[in-house]
């Protein structure tokens, strides 16, 4: 994926991250690294923060001045052509039901350094590392 100057990463991952956080119930001050709900919201959070990258390389190489793609739509796309859906029940699948759907896809994507680097730290201090396809640190 060519990287977007003006795609922000770092606001992108923060936004993903405070919202898994804050949907587990899980207070960012008082965050240990194995808790299972914070490792939970991290694995959720990384799940959106790679579905959203994904579908910013789709807008990239398929977005036309009359069909922009823009948000998840290039996902959104993507599995409507992948599983022979209706537009309008591609249109209407939220991120979790994109997640699954293009799981074989997402698991080849691989993140552009400057996405992966926002996110790693997070990932391995939890022992996540393997989210990036990387093996654990030691």
């Amino acid at each position: 994926m060519q990287e977007s100057a003006d795609f922000d990463y770092e606001a992108l991952w923060q936004t993903a991250f405070q919202g898994a956080l804050s949907k587990h119930g899980v207070d960012h001050s008082e965050t240990n690294n194995q808790d299972p709900a914070y490792q939970e919201a991290l694995r959720e959070a990384f799940g959106f923060f790679l579905l959203t990258c994904y579908a910013a390389s789709i807008r990239e190489s398929r977005a036309t001045p009359w069909c922009r793609l823009e948000g998840l739509d290039a996902a959104r796309l993507v599995a409507m052509e992948t599983l022979k859906l209706h537009p309008h029940n591609a249109r209407s699948m939220v991120e979790q039901d994109l997640i699954w759907a293009l799981q074989s896809e997402l698991y080849r994507f691989t993140l552009p350094e400057a996405a992966q680097n926002v996110c790693r730290q997070a990932l391995n201090a939890a022992g996540l590392a393997t989210c990036l396809g990387e093996a654990p640190s030691a």
